[in-house]
C-alpha cells in the first residue's frame, strides 16, 4: 500500500486470489519509501527508529493517541542529505497506545489513507442533504462491483462522474455493476434519483499536489449545504 489509497479487506481478499499467493501490506512513502510494515498478526508497526509520525488536527495540533488527524506530519530521522521536518503527508494515521500481541516494541499505526472529499447529494423536498464519506463509496464499489481503479467525481447536487482508466467489454460490464451497486447504496443513504455516468478509458484528475485521489467534489452543493 502507498500514501495514495489503503488495502481494504476487498483489495487484500482480490489480490490473493488473483496472484494465488499471501498479500504483505505496508505504508510507505516517496519521503520514506518503509514507514510501516505487517507483522504476522496483519497489524502495522511504524518504523519509529529512523521516522517520526505525527498525526494532526487541520490547525496543526497534535491530536491524541488513538484519534486518527486530519493529516500527518512526516520527519525523516535516516536522510542526511535532504532533511525532511514535519512534512504534511495528506493522509490520515492513527496512533495506537496498546502493544501488539505479536511482541514488538514498535508502535503500532492505522492508515485511513488520503482524506478525499465528502460527498453531499441533494435528497428529498424539504430533506437535509445527505453527506456520504470516502470510505463508504469505496467499499460499495469495491466489495459488491470489483472496481478498484476508480476515481468518482460530484459535478452537481444529483451528478455524478464513475471513470476508471480500464477498457474493454469485462470493465464496461464492471461498470454498468458499479453504478448499480452505488445508485442502490445512495438512494439506501436518502439521496434520490442521483444520476450517474460511467466513462472507461479515462484519465483521472489528481490535486494540486500531483496525489491521486479517488472522491472529488466540485464543491456543487446542493440548496440545503451539507
Amino acid at each position: 500500500m502507498d500514501r495514495r489509497e489503503t488495502l481494504s479487506a476487498a483489495g487484500r481478499v482480490f489480490l490473493k486470489e488473483a496472484f494465488a499467493c499471501p498479500v504483505a501490506n505496508s505504508y510507505g512513502a516517496s519521503e520514506f519509501l518503509s514507514l510501516a510494515f505487517e507483522c504476522s498478526l496483519g497489524v502495522l508497526h511504524l518504523n519509529s527508529d529512523w521516522a517520526i509520525l505525527e498525526p494532526v488536527d487541520a490547525q496543526g495540533r497534535a491530536v491524541p493517541a488513538g484519534h486518527a488527524g486530519t493529516t500527518t506530519l512526516l520527519t525523516n530521522l535516516a536522510n542526511h542529505l535532504q532533511p525532511v521536518i514535519r512534512y504534511d503527508l495528506g493522509d490520515r494515521v492513527r496512533l495506537l497506545d496498546a502493544p501488539c500481541g505479536c511482541g514488538s516494541h514498535l508502535p503500532v499505526i492505522e492508515v485511513h489513507g488520503r482524506d478525499d472529499d465528502t460527498l453531499c447529494l441533494a435528497a428529498g423536498v424539504g430533506m437535509p442533504a445527505v453527506r456520504v464519506v470516502p470510505l463508504a463509496v469505496s467499499t460499495v464499489l469495491e466489495e459488491e462491483a470489483g472496481l478498484f481503479d476508480f476515481q468518482l467525481v460530484q459535478q452537481g447536487p444529483r451528478e455524478l462522474l464513475l471513470k476508471t482508466r480500464g477498457q474493454g467489454q469485462k470493465m464496461q460490464r464492471t461498470l454498468r455493476k458499479a453504478r448499480a451497486a452505488l445508485a442502490a447504496f445512495l438512494e439506501t443513504q436518502g439521496a434520490k434519483g442521483v444520476r450517474i455516468e460511467c466513462r472507461a478509458g479515462e484519465s483521472t484528475q489528481c490535486g494540486r499536489s500531483g496525489k491521486f485521489r479517488r472522491v472529488i467534489s466540485l464543491n456543487a452543493k446542493p440548496d440545503d449545504a451539507c
